[in-house]
């Protein structure tokens, strides 16, 4: 018998030659959900999928290169609307107004402010002072 099934007879006496579970055994009172049933029949449709699709493409190189296109050849710049080059205004707040607010709702240090505006540090401390709350 252990010859039949090319088995050694001790893996014959011992019941068979032992085989790792290549999945982990579901405890019996698991079932699939609904979106794990679908998904589970769907799975092998998208590998289906990016077979043919993958077979196409390289068809296609194929095809391409046997019209002569090179392989060190970059593909067109895209037909596409050229894209927006910035201006070279800086963007945002006024540096004054920018520090101003920086003094009011941070507690950044003048010497950071300075370094985020721009402006001197005897600016943004004339703008310290000149925005405190006047004595009641």
């Amino acid at each position: 018998m252990a010859k039949k099934h090319n088995m050694t007879l001790e893996e014959a006496a011992e019941g068979g030659p032992k085989e790792e579970p290549k999945q982990k055994a579901r405890p019996a009172s698991y079932s699939m959900s609904a979106t794990e049933r679908v998904f589970a029949n769907s799975l092998h449709l998208m590998d289906g999928h990016l077979r043919e699709e993958k077979a196409r493409h390289e068809a296609a190189l194929k095809a391409a290169y046997e019209r002569g296109l090179a392989k060190d050849d970059k593909p067109q710049k895209s037909l596409a609307s050229p894209k927006k080059v910035r201006s070279k205004k800086p963007r945002g707040m006024p540096p004054k107004i920018h520090a101003a607010v920086l003094l009011r709702e941070t507690e950044l240090s003048l010497r950071e402010i300075s370094s985020i505006t721009g402006l001197d540090i005897y600016k943004i401390t004339a703008l310290k002072l000149k925005n405190r709350k006047p004595a009641a």
